[in-house]
């Protein structure tokens, strides 16, 4: 009979445990939300991002970089001011706004690999949201960072040289002013061995 108790005391506590922490993350705690008085939620700006380590993206190589995009979950990408994307030694960093907080979300780079001949050459990437089935409706906004030796590797493979630069289409999601547009923003990513 004690067993038993123990066990209903664990399952309560687990469940208020969980409660708890859906509560804090639906109702924007920890800085990630606040609202202003019409209601509508806004995003942190950006002295409360600077100091936090971005999260880490993926750069993904497929043939379909226009279907990626589509499938792709709403995000919003900050391109202006302090939050606009910016390159650093091999390393991208994005500012993204997104609807959840209950679940970890995964954000790539997807591209085909196909430079476009210019110089420099050009290639085009697509910025994808995966929600992982995230139903809540905070509205955080993260840093992330993505590797780019991936592509330095691939452009010095294709032309011999160690040096270089790559004109960068970045193609993204004008959610939520545009729901289901794209934009695109250029980087020019400039690296050496």
């Amino acid at each position: 009979m004690e067993g038993n108790q123990n066990m209903s005391w664990q399952r309560i506590s687990r469940f208020i445990l969980c409660l708890l922490l859906l509560s804090v993350a639906a109702c924007g705690e920890g800085g990630d939300q606040t609202n202003n008085p019409d209601g509508d939620p806004t995003t942190m700006t950006p002295a409360d991002t600077d100091d936090r380590r971005p999260f880490e993206g993926s750069v993904l190589i497929d043939d379909d970089v226009d279907e990626a995009l589509r499938a792709s979950d709403p995000y919003q990408l900050h391109i202006d001011g302090d939050h606009a994307p910016v390159i650093e030694n091999d390393t991208l960093t994005l500012t993204i706004s997104y609807s959840g907080g209950c679940a970890s979300h995964d954000f790539d780079l997807v591209t085909n690999g196909s430079f476009m001949e210019s110089d420099p050459v050009q290639l085009i990437v697509a910025l994808t949201h995966d929600d992982n089935g995230d139903t809540c409706e905070a509205y955080p906004t993260e840093r992330y960072s993505f590797d780019l030796e991936p592509l330095k590797t691939r452009y010095q493979e294709a032309y011999g040289m160690d040096e270089g630069s790559i004109t960068l289409h970045l193609r993204y999601l004008l959610y939520p002013q545009e729901p289901g547009e794209q934009g695109v923003f250029e980087l020019l990513y400039t690296f050496a061995p």
